[in-house]
């Protein structure tokens, strides 16, 4: 609204500036005339006094005036009904221009015929003339008092500086009267402009009322041919006043001559059926009643015709009545689809987590008031990032939709399913027992077994399962769920691909979680954390190549907690960035304490690698600040590294190794693809997991990958780490594969920088013992 009364108050200024400029043109025959009189007033003293400098004025005036006449010219050529604010404004200005130059020109021709001549009739002629054009820019141009100032004293000054000089007696009184003269201009314009602006502004009103009311009757007229609903008004006797085409098209009483009356419109509505006789009477019940009442009355009615009509009848002034009818099928039927599209996943078409909400908080009530038990289903698809990430979402979603398919078929009819979250979803089972939950649960699992096939590609998907049954696990539908997920995580936690049903340990386990979280942030401030290595020792002479860097923590109430519960907690919690900076920094510093030519191999999470810039930045500053010799540092990487952002992971390392940094791949043949990552991503070194290179001398098919990656090693040009070796028989079979490199309690466990130093006494080979 504030818009519109801008823009229309813009307008009115537009037409406001129009009227003064268009009162500087009115009256062109004026100005050319008054022009020439200024060129004949030189004439005329050039030619009484035979002074040059008058022809040369009268010269330039000639030309001052053919571009005012060439001005004329075009502004009476031009269009001037949609000009703007800056059209006018070049008008204005130009118009400006060519009578301040006249007035100059004129001003030079009084202050020479006083100053540089003694003919008193030439000067007369000048005085009189600068006279009498001072008061025509007065009348004329009125509507710009400020340039008739500047046009005025362009003539009056040099008069009066020529009064001031002359020599002539009386002469320097009579300026004094041209300072009167002067001010009394500059009054009479103001108090014209005044009137003129006045004058301007009621024109300009009643150019806008004019074509404001021209408007509003068009668009009145334009507004009811074109209206989207029926109109028609009846006087006091029920007799048709006004009817729209709209209406008449809605009632298909457009052209019956009965349909003058109401009750004339209604029957013959009836009669070809656009209106059912109940709705007739109904629509006469309303009309008696808003007559009765003078109130307006609304009514929706559904027609034989399978349209919804909303109808508002009304009072008139004169005692009438008027019925608006707008057909709202189309806005039903899109607001069935809305609130459809509110309960459900636009996706799989199950229940949205709105919808979920709304049951989870009806579970209360339900358990509340005698139905016997209440399941919940919380499923986790298991992995199911890397098919998104490696495929693109457009592949996920299709899989998606397909494991949903297989969900709903495998909970009862009478089950509620709804997806919660991307890969999330939630069935709620009533009158439904643990033993009964869990058969549901199994049979989730087992609808995943089979792969599934979108275009020409299989998936293997599985899916982890919290079971939580109520009143047992929760009194409602928020602490079935909370139960529920405790339990779907200590799924995930062991091993995945399974159902387990919530237990109150588990609350005693997240409890326990969320304490060590908070300890760990703890911890790290106040340095509560340690390294242990473990050396990795190359049996052909026994010598140390590198030491892996391993974290422990001492808690100073519960003990030592073992990585193997820390680390995935801080893995979750996303506490494992700092602990990994903490890491690779104590690890650099401690670098200086190990003999030369031993590296330092330190695990780098998964997490780090999602935030590529700041542990670049953390590794650049680390090198640098603890002056460690980038090729004596080894960044070992898992398989889950490389699954989650492939190219990602990739620009990353090349940065990494750009600063000298080496790589080595961890727990090599426990993931996906392994084989494959070797040639993508050209490692320094690979460590051949333990359950691969621990039974080497016994099992024939570990055997045989264990060769066949020393034999990828001497072909693409990495080393081979052999894990978790502890006696001399894993020791010699690993010797016999080729492989050199090896690490395990056969050496050595994990031990503080201190014992490690102490062993190897700076020779670079483990001593039995250390004193």
């Amino acid at each position: 609204m504030r818009r519109l009364r801008r823009r229309n108050g813009a307008h009115a200024t537009t037409q406001h500036e129009s009227i003064l400029v268009g009162s500087l043109f009115s009256s062109p025959s004026s100005l050319i005339l008054s022009n020439l009189v200024g060129v004949l007033v030189m004439l005329m003293s050039w030619q009484w006094t035979g002074d040059h400098a008058f022809y040369t004025l009268s010269c330039l005036t000639i030309v001052v005036l053919l571009g005012r006449m060439a001005t004329l010219v075009r502004y009476r050529l031009a269009e001037h009904g949609n000009e703007n604010r800056q059209a006018l404004r070049r008008w204005d200005i130009e118009f400006q221009i060519g009578a301040t130059l006249f007035a100059g020109l004129q001003g030079a021709s009084c202050y020479h015929a006083i100053a540089g001549t003694q003919s008193a009739a030439v000067q007369i002629l000048n005085v009189i003339a600068a006279v009498a054009f001072a008061s025509g820019y007065v009348a004329r141009n009125a509507g710009r008092p400020k340039y008739v100032i500047v046009q005025v004293l362009c003539l009056c000054v040099p008069l009066m500086m020529a009064l001031e000089q002359s020599q002539q007696e009386f002469y320097s009184f009579i300026s004094l009267f041209i300072v009167l003269y002067m001010l009394t201009n500059v009054v009479i314009v103001l108090s014209l402009h005044r009137n003129l602006s006045a004058l301007a502004d009621a024109t300009a009103e009643a150019q806008e009322n004019e074509a404001s009311s021209r408007k509003h009757a068009e668009q009145a007229h334009l507004a009811l041919r074109s209206m989207t609903h029926g109109l028609v008004t009846f006087d006091e006797t029920l007799t048709r006043e006004l009817q729209n085409e709209r209406h008449g098209e809605l009632y298909g009483v457009w052209n019956d001559p009965a349909a003058t009356t109401l009750d004339g419109m209604l029957d013959a509505a009836v009669k070809i059926r656009s209106l059912s006789h109940g709705d007739a009477t109904l629509i006469r019940q309303d009309v008696a009643r808003m007559l009765k009442d003078q109130r307006a009355v609304v009514r929706e009615i559904a027609t034989p015709a399978n349209r919804t009509l909303l109808l508002h009848v009304e009072p008139t002034a004169n005692g009438g009545i008027l019925i608006l009818s707008e057909d709202i099928t189309e806005r039903k039927q899109i607001q069935q689809k809305i609130e459809t599209m509110a309960r459900t996943d636009p996706l799989t078409g199950l229940a949205n987590r709105h919808e979920l909400d709304r049951m989870l908080a009806s579970i209360g009530p339900v358990l509340k008031h005698g139905i016997h038990s209440v399941a919940i289903l919380y499923i986790d698809l298991d992995d199911f990032k890397t098919i998104n990430d490696s495929l693109g979402h457009g592949i996920g979603d299709k899989v998606l939709v397909a494991i949903a398919d297989r969900i709903q078929e495998s909970v009862r009819i009478t089950d509620f399913l709804a997806r919660f979250g991307g890969d999330e979803f939630i069935a709620i089972m009533p009158s439904t027992d643990v033993e009964l939950a869990m058969t549901v649960a199994h049979q989730v699992l087992k609808s995943l077994d089979a792969p599934i096939i979108v275009g020409a590609r299989k998936f293997s998907v599985s899916a982890s399962v919290g079971v939580a049954v109520g009143p047992e696990h929760g009194p409602d539908g928020s602490n079935l769920m909370t139960a529920a997920d405790l339990a779907l995580y200590e799924s995930k936690s062991t091993g995945k691909g399974r159902a387990r049903v919530f237990s109150p340990d588990m609350a005693a386990t997240f409890r326990r979680r969320t304490e060590l979280e908070r300890d760990m942030r703890d911890g790290l401030a106040n340095g509560a954390f340690e390294l242990n290595y473990q050396p990795i020792v190359d049996i052909r002479d026994g010598r140390v190549t590198a030491v892996e860097a391993l974290l422990r923590w001492n808690h100073p109430t519960k003990g030592r907690i073992s990585p193997n519960e820390f680390i995935p907690i801080a893995e979750r919690s996303d506490l494992i960035c700092d602990l990994g900076e903490w890491v690779l920094r104590r690890a650099a510093q401690d670098h200086a304490r190990l003999p030369d030519g031993i590296a330092i191999s330190v695990n780098v999470s998964p997490k780090q690698f999602q935030q590529p810039e700041r542990l670049v930045a953390t590794i650049r500053e680390i090198i640098a600040a603890e002056q460690l010799a980038a090729s004596r540092l080894e960044l070992e990487l898992t398989e889950s590294v490389l699954v989650e952002d492939p190219e990602q992971t990739l620009e990353t390392m090349t940065e990494l190794r750009g600063l000298g940094v080496c790589f080595a791949l961890d727990d090599f043949g426990t993931g996906y693809s392994s084989i494959g990552y070797l040639a993508t991503y050209a490692f320094d070194k690979v460590k051949i997991d333990r359950t691969f290179a621990s039974v080497v001398g016994s099992n024939a098919a570990s055997r045989s990958v264990v060769e066949m990656v020393q034999l990828l090693a001497e072909r693409i040009g990495f080393a081979v780490v052999a894990e978790g070796l502890e006696d001399t028989a894993q020791i010699e079979a690993i010797a016999a594969t080729g492989i050199t490199l090896v690490q395990g309690y056969y050496f050595s466990p994990p031990i503080p920088l201190d014992d490690l130093e102490c062993r190897l006494a700076g020779t670079g080979t483990l001593s039995i013992a250390c004193a």
